[in-house]
């Protein structure tokens, strides 16, 4: 079995030696400067903070009062139930510590750093030396294998479980050179998709996705730099697959993708979800991670902020780019280079150009699969959404009679209430089709219904589309499907048409979007 040492309670020391003190002191430089701490000040000093009071033997002081006087400098008296900011970095620096390792993967390390959940005094775990590891350790509890246990205090080692988490580098036929992955183009699909020539990766993963609308993600590849962060428990707006937000690849990194030549569309995929720092009443977290993306040499997106794009933290964002080419050795190099924190990525995306417009965007409002309709043409699930209710109907309210089979599939399912889409395109001019069929202010729910029941506006990057619109008064009645067009329309600088749907009288609602490029 594992040698322990014995648990102490605050106010007990165990010393340790001046070697294995020079240890701490250099695993906890090397936490301060990696990419789980580097961009919260408060996690660093807080780190430090108790690392240098475990080691002077000051456990007594590390106590919540007295790390809210000395640390963030609250006053003595200070009510704990109103300023929460210990047991919050706490609990951050926790995460990020567990963070740090799993995404190192095992890496062997003379001394780890943990923070025991209910208590504020730092633990250190030593690794033995192979010949000394008892031959059942294996099987010895909750201890790891391989590691001694000192300056323990009061509670039980946090564990972060992340999926995946793993930093790893992996194609078929890759041979390295130097530890960096050296491969030849190669012909047809360069990775995972649902058509030739199309890739989808998730930073980060290492099996397979597939999301609601059928598509398939592979694992990450053909990156250089950078470590993994996964966080599962987060919840990610706008997006019916947020797994794929959950994962990023962050630092200093680069993607070499094979590819075959030709033009290509490329979507970069986004969500800010740890910044629990930085948010407040009074701030988003708006300029805490700064960073510069490139194609080939080309800047994409310079000082580009997440959570500045995508209006708010734990949001997911999409940029698209149209003409991306790989170069004349057959590769494209995505380079992702910090200007403040760290630079991330969550997805990227290739697909080969639909010819000199950009693909056409058709969104199924409410319903959370793709579907096709009778001219070939998919339409996503339910995506990019703020708000609102999604509503699936056992019966659809579309009249075979005023509308084409089978095509009425489509007013089966809505989204209602107060909502918007962020709808992600490339830089151009988009025509907008939004379709609508009411399907329940109508004369068949009794005591309910006809015009003026729901009446709401529609909005375009702020501009007016529809005023007062009353679906039942402009379709001519219940179960008639009507679409209102609207050309002309140019994205936001971040990259979207973003359409809101302001209720009147009850709720608005939509059936689905169709945004197509003049």
């Amino acid at each position: 079995m594992i040698e322990r040492e014995p648990r102490m309670q605050p106010s007990e020391t165990i010393a340790l030696s001046p070697a294995r003190e020079r240890a701490v002191r250099a695993e906890l430089d090397r936490l301060l400067e990696s990419a789980a701490f580097r961009t919260s000040k408060r996690c660093r000093e807080f780190l430090r903070h108790v690392v240098e009071r475990t080691l002077a033997g000051a456990n007594e002081t590390l106590k919540e009062r007295s790390i809210g006087v000395e640390l963030f400098e609250l006053p003595p008296d200070f009510d704990s139930s109103q300023h929460t900011v210990v047991r919050v970095t706490a609990n951050e620096v926790r995460k990020k510590l567990a963070q740090q390792y799993q995404a190192e993967n095992g890496a062997s390390r003379a001394v780890r750093i943990e923070l025991p959940t209910g208590s504020y005094c730092a633990e250190f775990r030593w690794e033995e030396a192979a010949e000394e590891r008892p031959a059942a350790v294996e099987t010895a509890g909750r201890a790891r294998p391989g590691w001694l246990r000192v300056a323990v205090t009061a509670g039980a080692a946090v564990l972060l479980v992340v999926a995946g988490a793993v930093s790893m580098r992996w194609w078929s036929g890759v041979k390295t050179e130097g530890g960096v992955a050296a491969a030849a183009p190669v012909a047809g699909t360069a990775g995972a998709g649902t058509a030739a020539g199309e890739v989808r990766m998730i930073a980060g993963l290492t099996g397979s996705y597939v999301d609601r609308s059928g598509r398939v993600w592979g694992p990450d590849r053909f990156f250089t730099g950078g470590t993994v962060v996964v966080r599962p428990a987060e919840r990610v707006y706008r997006t019916l697959d947020p797994d794929i937000y959950r994962h990023a690849r962050q630092g200093d990194f680069r993607y070499d993708i094979p590819l075959p030549p030709g033009a290509y569309e490329l979507r970069l995929h986004f969500a800010e979800t740890g910044l629990a720092d930085f948010i407040s009443a009074e701030s988003s977290g708006e300029g805490q991670r700064l960073f510069r993306v490139a194609a080939n040499g080309r800047v994409l997106l310079d000082f580009f902020d997440v959570v500045a794009d995508a209006a708010g933290p734990n949001i997911a964002t999409q940029r698209v780019f149209r003409n991306v080419s790989p170069a004349e050795d057959g590769f494209l190099r995505l380079s992702f280079a910090p200007m403040r924190g760290t630079a991330m990525v969550s997805g990227i995306e290739l697909l080969p150009a639909a010819g000199a417009k950009a693909r056409a965007l058709r969104v199924r409002a409410g319903w959370t699969s793709a579907w096709q309709d009778s001219a070939g043409q998919h339409w996503q699930g339910d995506s990019y959404f703020l708000g609102g209710n999604a509503f699936v109907r056992t019966t659809n309210p579309a009249r075979a009679s005023d509308s084409v089979s089978p095509d009425a599939a489509l007013y089966a399912s809505e989204r209602w209430g107060h909502f918007s889409y962020a709808l992600p395109v490339a830089e151009g001019r988009y025509r907008v089709t939004l379709k609508f069929c009411e399907g329940h202010y109508g004369r068949k729910n009794t005591g309910v219904g006809g015009a003026g029941s729901r009446v709401f506006d529609v909005y375009a990057n702020g501009v007016a589309l529809l005023r007062n619109f009353d679906i039942f008064k402009e379709a001519g009645g219940e179960g008639r499907p009507i679409d209102r067009a609207f050309g002309g329309l140019r994205p936001t600088a971040q990259g979207k048409i973003v359409l809101t749907f302001v209720p009147v009288v009850g709720m608005a609602c939509v059936n689905g979007m169709e945004v197509v490029e003049e």
